[in-house]
């Protein structure tokens, strides 16, 4: 058996030993000891402590190495099997650190309560921690993976070869555990807690799929409401903000390339709101509506209630494609400038003018930028949250509450977070769909 088979079976061996490891928990109030026991992946899914977010990152960086020591990868291999190997320990010793951890205080006080015991929490000081010999196994087996593919360092071809596999992901590591760590992770957790009944409080109760069959086909339920109306208002703003999300800063870009005077300070003005925070932004362009004394209203003359429908969708999308357009602006200047003037030149030769330059030169030069821009803006703004939150709120009968206003509002003021996860889910399906569609459309469409 070859040294990276040898590794690839002990990673495998780590997942299983990981599966069957647990631990105990012991805690001592007014001389009543109670105790309980719990396994790693019940940890996993308890959502209640910062140190175990470090177990997806060993899980999911030791199957990495799987996959690169089944291709024959082995000094990647090594690199994803010792990160692993680091992430578990670092688990293993800051959860043993923690003093009282929500995970297991709730077992322990439901323990204690059956004991008789009348207690508040803080007079819980200390919860001790004893691993089984699983989890000491499963150390020890994700250690050896990384042992069994060391890497060889006796010829200067081999050095250049580890060097040559590993550079690359000195590059991309840091980013990559950011991605685990804040997208891939959370991910997982609001899958997971979109199947439980959860208060945020306490631990996630599994309900399988009652989330789901209340806000698709419970009409009488006020959560199979909100869906619908945040979902439909959520949809009313992409469409309405989206087209100008594209067209204005094209349109930005396109005067700029004429490279007249003053072409890097118009830049610079036209970019500088995508810095700002949409809280600053929002309130800024909140005064500037107001009835009262609105830069706005005292300059049009009118007295009209801008944050009412439906002049706040105009406010909404006004505010938003001020924010966003210096991103897509950038893009944009940075497309036009790779088309080769020769193209216009000689389409200028033919007679073209300067519409037809922009449809046969322009657009075809521009079409990768474009369809990112495109994608990424229908997906920026399917996740719209600050500015209706803060300009209209759920004001005139949550005429323009979106979804996300609904997923925050229920997770954090009701504490259903179940089922806030399980409208997430639904948002989250929608995107993804829309993406699809668009990238095949767009594809379809692209000239060969």
């Amino acid at each position: 058996m070859t040294r990276s088979r040898l590794a690839a079976l002990l990673g495998v061996l780590f997942i299983v030993l990981f599966c069957l490891s647990g631990l105990t928990a012991q805690t001592t109030v007014k001389e009543t000891t109670v105790s309980t026991e719990m396994t790693l992946p019940q940890l996993f899914f308890s959502l209640s402590s910062a140190s175990i977010l470090l177990i997806p990152l060993s899980i999911a960086t030791i199957i990495v190495a799987i996959i690169a020591l089944g291709m024959n990868r082995r000094n990647v291999g090594f690199l994803f099997a010792t990160v692993s190997f680091i992430a578990f320990l670092l688990f293993i010793i800051f959860f043993s650190l923690e003093k009282a951890n929500s995970a297991l205080y709730n077992p322990l006080s439901d323990a204690l309560k059956e004991a008789g015991v009348k207690f508040k929490k803080r007079d819980v000081d200390r919860i001790a921690v004893s691993w089984s010999p699983m989890v000491f196994a499963a150390l020890a087996s994700v250690g050896l993976t990384a042992c069994a593919c060391f890497p060889d360092f006796k010829s200067d071809r081999s050095r250049r070869e580890l060097r040559e596999d590993l550079l690359p992901y000195a590059y991309v590591g840091p980013h990559l555990f950011f991605f685990i760590i804040f997208f891939v992770t959370p991910a997982v957790y609001g899958i997971y807690a979109s199947f439980t009944k959860w208060d945020l409080f306490n631990e996630p109760v599994f309900i399988g799929l009652e989330n789901f069959k209340t806000l698709l086909f419970d009409s009488g339920n006020t959560y199979y409401k909100q869906l619908r109306n945040g979902l439909w208002n959520t949809i009313k703003f992409v469409i309405y903000s989206v087209p100008f999300c594209i067209a204005l800063p094209l349109t930005v870009a396109l005067a700029l390339q004429s490279k007249c005077r003053g072409n890097k300070f118009y830049q610079a003005l036209y970019y500088f709101p995508s810095l700002l925070s949409i809280t600053t932004v929002t309130l800024s362009w909140r005064y500037m509506f107001n009835a009262q004394y609105g830069v706005v209203t005292k300059f049009l003359g009118s007295q009209q209630n801008w944050f009412a429908p439906p002049y706040s969708w105009i406010v909404l999308v006004v505010v938003t494609v001020w924010w966003c357009a210096g991103g897509n602006m950038v893009i944009y200047q940075s497309a036009l400038a790779s088309i080769p003037t020769d193209h216009y030149e000689a389409a200028a030769v033919d007679g073209a003018g300067a519409w037809q330059k922009f449809i046969h030169i322009t657009i075809p030069g521009m079409k990768y930028p474009m369809t990112y821009t495109l994608v990424m803006s229908v997906v920026a703004q399917f996740n719209i949250y600050g500015q209706p939150l803060i300009l209209t709120g759920f004001g005139n009968n949550e005429a323009n509450a979106v979804l996300l206003m609904y997923i925050q509002e229920n997770a954090v003021k009701k504490q259903v977070a179940g089922m806030s996860a399980a409208m997430a889910v639904i948002l989250g399906l929608f995107i993804m769909v829309v993406s699809f569609l668009q990238m095949r459309v767009l594809r379809s469409n692209a000239p060969e």
